[in-house]
């Protein structure tokens, strides 16, 4: 039986999913060919879930990110579910440099 929290990250998984026009990876990047919760044609998305009120993100988790998002020829997004709200980290790089923003 899942908790209430791994509930609440599914279904975040799965509207992330959605958004990017991708899918969610089976057993959550486990395998050393499909890395991530999510991915899409463009991006490679890890997602973290917590119902407390913070969340200690590590420049490693986010190298790391990085590191497979390249491998797989695609953009690396950190995606946090915090305290009720949604938010996601992406290089700035990545980020400013997206088409239509200039």
């Amino acid at each position: 039986m899942k908790s209430d929290g791994q509930r609440k990250s599914q279904q975040h998984e799965k509207r992330l999913a959605k958004v990017t026009g991708g899918s969610r990876v089976a057993a959550s990047g486990a395998f050393w060919s499909r890395k991530g919760d999510v991915r899409s044609e463009q991006y490679l998305v890890e997602h973290k879930y917590t119902a407390a009120k913070s969340y200690s993100l590590k420049a490693a988790d986010l190298r790391k990110l990085e590191d497979q998002a390249t491998m797989a020829g695609r953009l690396p997004v950190f995606a946090i579910s915090l305290g009720g709200r949604d938010y996601v980290v992406v290089p700035e790089a990545d980020y400013f440099d997206a088409p239509g923003d200039q």
